[in-house]
């Protein structure tokens, strides 16, 4: 495992990896963690967990699990916290801070196609028995996007981190074993993703082990945005140069093109689009499934797992693509 010490240059403690007490009087405070993980063949599971603004007691879960052949099942929770993040039938556990975690999910999921998603919230229906039991190591130290904790939509202490999972997935009694990558992200503090306009988050692992992450958001004010690539040499900051930006509520383009500028190096990276789930946010805050669109105001989310290529070198990884609905068409497909 590669060394994760915690530096004083990222302002984080150990006790930063497990849930914190709100603060009274601070208005939209949230806590918040965001994972996806996947396999080469398109096993993955994303989930999202936030406390409630109006009752931080109380955790709002959305969970989807992608299949290889492309079907989608996912669900939406909100419940009383048990302990660490999440509800206890949806339960992220820190093991080690920064190094080792767990995550456990036992419940019922939906199907959601791609066009389903993209056309209105996901409608109650016919629910599978899932069962997650995910053992998660980080494969590279935490990267915190200096300047983010400026802005209010990401929270305030945002950091992330690239992963490895093993574990399993069983879908209606049948079990699929998990062997892959993925990438989290923490952050607490104000939260109102109403404020943005554009995001554009994206992250992955290639072949040979090394990884990148992205982080853009758009204001009526100007854009922010940061890249990071990482590698046995350590972690390498970048600019975001040229990205593929959604046009559409239903995930288009899906050829993706991120180039980055790494300390004077250009790096290309070509990406095509697999399997996912949209997400409205709600009052600022709280994830949705599908894509709301009696309420074009509102911010919305495309969660996407993607196929990476760089220099002829295979990666997976994963892209969240948002956006107001009202900048967006319904698209072609």
């Amino acid at each position: 495992m590669a060394d994760m010490t915690i530096t004083d240059e990222t302002g984080l403690d150990p006790a930063d990896d497990f849930v914190h007490e709100p603060p009274a009087g601070v208005d939209r405070w949230a806590e918040n963690i965001q994972w996806n993980v996947r396999d080469k063949d398109g096993l993955g599971v994303m989930w999202h967990m936030g406390t409630m603004l109006g009752d931080p007691r109380l955790w709002h879960i959305v969970i989807a699990v992608t299949q290889p052949d492309g079907t989608v099942h996912s669900t939406k929770i909100v419940a009383p916290g048990a302990g660490q993040f999440g509800s206890p039938n949806a339960h992220l556990a820190t093991i080690t801070p920064y190094r080792e975690w767990r995550f456990t999910f036992f419940g019922g999921m939906v199907d959601v196609s791609q066009d389903q998603g993209a056309t209105g919230l996901t409608p109650d229906d016919h629910h599978h028995s899932v069962k997650i039991d995910l053992d998660l190591e980080a494969a590279y130290p935490v990267w915190i996007p200096e300047g983010s904790t400026q802005f209010g939509d990401w929270g305030r202490f945002h950091h992330e981190q690239a992963v490895r999972v093993r574990g399993t997935v069983t879908i209606a009694g049948e079990t699929h074993v998990l062997d892959g990558i993925g990438h989290r992200d923490h952050s607490i503090g104000p939260r109102d993703m109403s404020h943005l306009r554009r995001a554009f988050w994206g992250n992955g692992i290639f072949e040979s082990g090394w990884g990148f992450a992205t982080m853009l958001g758009e204001y009526e004010s100007g854009a922010f945005q940061r890249a990071a690539l990482f590698d046995s040499a350590g972690t390498h900051d970048a600019t975001m140069v040229r990205w593929t930006d959604l046009t559409a509520v239903n995930c288009e383009p899906t050829a993706i093109t991120v180039e980055l500028d790494v300390q004077g190096r250009q790096v290309v990276i070509d990406g095509r689009i697999r399997h996912g789930m949209n997400f409205t946010v709600s009052d600022g805050a709280e994830f949705c499934m599908g894509t709301d669109l009696a309420r074009p105001d509102r911010y919305f989310l495309t969660n996407f797992f993607v196929d990476w290529t760089c220099n002829g070198e295979q990666g997976i990884g994963y892209l969240d693509r948002g956006a107001l609905i009202s900048l967006l068409t319904q698209g072609q497909s």
